[in-house]
């Protein structure tokens, strides 16, 4: 009788996941010069930093001499400017200004903050803090450390699956080679004697504006040629280039040369706030506010007033809170300009200065 042998696989069946949390981290320092005057300004009533930017959300700090309800302390929080929400761990650190003494580190803390919210609010004893290294020639220094969540998820395990390599995606490339084909182009636009052919299913996908000209119950009255008026050739240029690649190399290739990035950004945000291209957008708000300057304020806030871009114009008045800065700005021309064209942002500008 033949007999039966069995045969054991020894290997190892072993396997892994991980879950993963995506974050982004960033710093500000913030300066207090002239402790002393800023005791007594009123309970609730703070002083903020200028804006900056962690993980695509803009913050300031806020500094409350009178604490928020208690003369004995001065407080500190961090305010969400941007119209989103956010989970975000926030740590404050007063920095020694003595040699050898240790800066002082308060607990973080995770919040999810909305648009003008604050978190991380830390409250420090005035008699204490008043003779501590940290303050020293009436100025002293805080320092915000800002982790924002962004993501997270499970990442794939070693289950003996064949790993197979898949290329990233080019689409964009695809679609901007279309375009400068031209293949199966089914419109035109002149725009000041310069014809660009372009694809109406693209443009509707993108442009709301678009869309509505093309599919919408006006589509029998648009012919296949349109005249572009208002605009530039090369601004329609690149709102075409835009669409199709979801990029503005002019944006990019003008940043060693700030006035051609600021003019460019400009003449693009009128052009994509008149198609409903909201990214586009954003992108040139962006870039105006990393330009943003004495001079070219006053065009910044009209823009921004006239096309509402609301994170802009929160940025502007931010901006011009300083006095040695608002003393400049008035004497510009693009001020007296604005004044004329856009009398409604006075009374604002006057409230915010004051």
């Amino acid at each position: 009788m033949a007999m039966l042998s069995s045969v054991v696989d020894t290997r190892k069946s072993e396997t892994t996941s991980t879950w993963f949390t995506e974050t982004s981290t960033g710093s500000h320092l913030f300066k207090i010069t002239g402790y002393l005057f800023t005791k007594g300004i009123g309970l609730g009533n703070c002083i903020r930093s200028d804006i900056f930017t962690v993980g695509g959300y803009n913050w300031t700090i806020q500094y409350y001499p009178d604490s928020k309800g208690n003369r004995d302390h001065i407080t500190f929080d961090l305010n969400l400017r941007s119209d989103a929400e956010a989970r975000v761990r926030i740590t404050f650190t007063l920095l020694s200004q003595t040699e050898g003494k240790p800066s002082k580190n308060y607990s973080s803390v995770v919040e999810t903050l909305r648009r003008n919210g604050s978190g991380g609010c830390i409250f420090i004893n005035r008699q204490e803090f008043e003779v501590s290294q940290y303050l020293k020639d009436d100025s002293f220094t805080i320092q915000c450390i800002v982790t924002v969540f962004k993501c997270s998820g499970l990442k794939k395990t070693n289950c003996h699956i064949h790993p197979f390599a898949v290329q990233p995606s080019n689409i964009h490339q695809q679609l901007t080679g279309l375009l400068e084909r031209g293949d199966g182009t089914d419109v035109s636009f002149k725009v000041s004697g310069v014809t660009f052919d372009a694809h109406r299913c693209v443009l509707s996908a993108i442009s709301p504006v678009f869309r509505a000209q093309f599919f919408g119950p006006m589509k029998g009255n648009v012919n296949q040629s349109i005249e572009i008026k208002d605009m530039e050739p090369s601004i329609f240029k690149s709102m075409l280039h835009f669409i199709y690649s979801d990029s503005v190399p002019e944006l990019e290739e003008g940043k060693d040369n700030k006035n051609e990035s600021i003019v460019m950004a400009q003449h693009l945000l009128v052009a994509a706030d008149r198609y409903g291209l909201e990214r586009l957008k954003q992108l040139c708000e962006k870039k105006m506010w990393e330009f943003m300057d004495v001079n070219n304020f006053a065009t910044t806030l009209t823009l921004a007033e006239q096309h509402n871009c609301s994170e802009l114009k929160a940025a502007c008045m931010e901006f011009i809170k300083r006095p040695e800065v608002l003393g400049a700005i008035v004497r510009t021309e693009g001020f007296r300009h604005m004044i004329t064209s856009c009398p409604t942002i006075l009374e604002e500008l006057c409230s915010t200065c004051h």
